[in-house]
C-alpha cells in the first residue's frame, strides 16, 4: 500500500512539473511572439518616420529653391533701378548671393535626409534587438519544456525504483 501511495505521489509531482513546464513555456512564447510583433511595429514606425523627415526636407528644399530665386530677382531688381547692373562688384554680390544660398539650401536639405537614414537606422538596431529578445525568449520556452520534462521524469524515477 506504501509503494502505491508513494507511486501515486510521483505521479502527481511528475504530472505538476511537467504542467509547469508547459505553463511557462506557453508564457515565454507569447513572449516571443509580442517582441516579434513589437519589433516589427518598430521597424514600420521607423521607416515611416524617416519617409515623413525625407518629404517634409524635399519640400522645404523645393520651397527654399523658390525662395531663393525670389531674392536673386529682388537683388537684380536693386541693382537694375540703380542702373548698377554694368559693375562688377553688383555680378560678383549676385553670384555670393547665389552660391550662399544655394548652401544653405543644400546643408539643410543633407541635414534632413541624414536625420531620416538615422532614424531608418536606429529604427533597424531597435528591431535587430527585439528580435533577439524574441529569440531568447524562444529559447527559454524549449528549457522550461525540457525542465519539465526532466523533473517529471526525476519525480517517478524514485518511485520506478521502490516499486521493484
Amino acid at each position: 500500500m506504501l509503494v502505491l501511495i508513494m507511486g501515486f505521489a510521483s505521479i502527481i509531482t511528475a504530472a505538476g512539473a511537467l504542467a509547469s513546464g508547459a505553463v511557462q513555456a506557453a508564457a515565454q512564447r507569447q513572449q516571443s511572439a509580442a517582441y516579434r510583433d513589437a519589433a516589427d511595429n518598430q521597424w514600420k514606425l521607423a521607416n515611416r518616420t524617416a519617409e515623413a523627415i525625407t518629404n517634409t526636407a524635399l519640400e522645404n528644399q523645393r520651397r527654399s529653391e523658390r525662395n531663393a530665386r525670389m531674392q536673386l530677382a529682388e537683388a537684380r531688381a536693386d541693382a537694375a533701378a540703380g542702373n548698377l547692373l554694368q559693375e562688377g562688384s553688383v555680378i560678383r554680390r549676385e553670384q555670393d548671393l547665389a552660391t550662399r544660398l544655394e548652401d544653405e539650401i543644400t546643408n539643410s536639405t543633407n541635414a534632413a535626409l541624414q536625420e531620416a537614414n538615422d532614424t531608418r537606422l536606429q529604427g533597424w538596431y531597435d528591431r535587430r534587438s527585439l528580435l533577439q529578445q524574441a529569440g531568447t525568449a524562444r529559447s527559454n520556452s524549449r528549457v522550461s519544456l525540457l525542465s519539465g520534462a526532466v523533473g517529471a521524469l526525476g519525480a517517478l524515477a524514485p518511485g520506478a525504483r521502490s516499486e521493484q
